[in-house]
C-alpha cells in the first residue's frame, strides 16, 4: 500500500508551518500572478491543474500531449519559489465507457518533473462515449450508483493510477446533482470502502458538501461523520451563487459561513491532514481584490488554529 507521507511544505522557509499542522493554500489561477509575486509568504503550497499547462489533441493522433510554453514557462516560475500539489480535472476516472491511461502517464510525466507534494482528482465521470467521440465532455458530473459494480471498477483503476504515478491518489467528493435511487451504499461508505481497497486517499471538498446541503438537504456533518477522516489528505473550500433556484459549485468569490463552521468542526479531526485549499475562478477576482483572497487565506489559518 503507497502511504501519503506529510511533505515538506514552503521554499526557503517562506511560509512553513510547523511540520505537525496543515498548510494553507489556493488553487492558482492568472489572476493571482500579481499577488503571489509580492506575497509569496501568503501561502504555504500552490494547486495546480495540470490540464492547463498542456493541449490534448485527442486519442486519435500520434502524438497527442502538447506543453504550452508560455504557460508552462509560468509554472517553472512559480515551482521555483512555492510547494506545488496537482489537482486533476480531465481523467473522468468513473466513466464507464472510458479509462485515460495515457492521460495517467502524461500526468506521470509532470509529477517527475515537477515533483507535486500530492496528487488529486475528482471521483467522478464527465466523459461520456458517443457515436462521434469516446471522450464528449458531458458539461458537469453525472450521477453515480455508489454500487459494488462501480467500486469494483473503480478500485482496479486506482490502484492503476497509483502504479503508474508513484504515489498516493487523493480523490474529492462532488456535487450531486441529482441522486441515483436505489444505491448500495451511501457516497461516504463507498469512499471509505475504495480507501480501504487501494490505499487511496481522500479529498474533502466542503463547499460541495455545502451544495448538497443547500439544494438536497443532505447533512453535511452526518457525512463527514461517516467518512473515515484519517484518509482525508487535503480540504478544500470555496464559494458559489446561486442561479434559477439552484446554488452552484461556481467558487464565485468568498467561502459562506456554513462553510467555515464546517472547516471549524472537520479539520482538527482530520489526523492527516496535509492542506486547505481555497479555490475561486479568476471571473470573480475582481469582487474579491488582494485583500479579498488575503482575507480568505486569514480566515482559514483562524478556522485551522480554533
Amino acid at each position: 500500500m503507497l502511504e501519503l507521507t506529510r511533505p515538506e511544505i514552503g521554499h526557503a522557509g517562506i511560509g512553513r508551518p510547523r511540520a505537525d499542522q496543515p498548510g494553507v493554500g489556493l488553487l492558482f489561477n492568472g489572476a493571482l500572478t500579481d499577488l503571489l509575486g509580492v506575497r509569496p509568504d501568503a501561502v504555504e503550497f500552490l494547486s495546480i491543474i495540470p490540464e492547463r499547462f498542456w493541449q490534448d489533441f485527442g486519442r486519435d493522433r500520434s502524438e497527442r500531449f502538447a506543453p504550452l510554453p508560455d504557460e508552462v514557462a509560468l509554472l517553472d516560475e512559480l515551482a521555483s519559489r512555492h510547494t506545488l500539489v496537482a489537482h486533476g480535472v480531465g481523467l473522468s476516472i468513473a466513466s464507464g465507457s472510458t479509462f485515460d491511461v495515457d492521460h495517467v502517464r502524461q500526468l506521470a510525466d509532470w509529477h517527475r518533473r515537477y515533483r507535486f507534494a500530492w496528487i488529486s482528482e475528482h471521483l467522478s465521470a464527465v466523459r461520456v462515449q458517443t457515436e462521434v467521440t469516446p471522450d464528449h465532455h458531458a458539461g458537469l458530473a453525472l450521477p453515480l450508483a455508489w454500487d459494488r459494480d462501480l467500486l469494483d471498477m473503480l478500485s482496479e483503476r486506482v490502484n492503476r493510477v497509483q502504479d503508474i504515478l508513484g504515489t498516493r491518489l487523493l480523490l474529492e467528493n462532488g456535487v450531486v446533482h441529482t441522486p441515483v435511487p436505489g444505491s448500495d451504499m451511501s457516497e461516504e461508505d463507498f469512499m471509505n470502502a475504495l480507501v480501504r481497497r487501494t490505499g487511496c486517499g481522500l479529498l474533502l471538498d466542503l463547499h460541495n458538501l455545502h451544495v448538497n446541503a443547500v439544494n438536497l438537504g443532505l447533512d453535511a456533518d452526518r457525512f463527514i461523520n461517516g467518512l473515515d477522516l484519517d484518509a482525508v489528505g487535503e480540504i478544500h473550500v470555496a464559494g458559489g451563487n446561486s442561479l434559477f433556484g439552484a446554488y452552484l459549485d461556481s467558487h464565485a468569490g468568498a467561502c459562506p459561513s456554513g462553510v467555515w463552521g464546517l472547516l471549524e468542526r472537520t479539520a482538527p479531526r482530520c489526523r492527516n491532514l496535509l492542506g486547505v485549499t481555497f479555490e475561486f475562478h479568476e471571473t470573480y477576482f475582481p469582487g474579491l481584490g488582494d485583500a479579498g483572497v488575503l482575507g480568505q487565506l486569514q480566515q482559514m489559518r483562524a478556522a485551522l488554529a480554533a
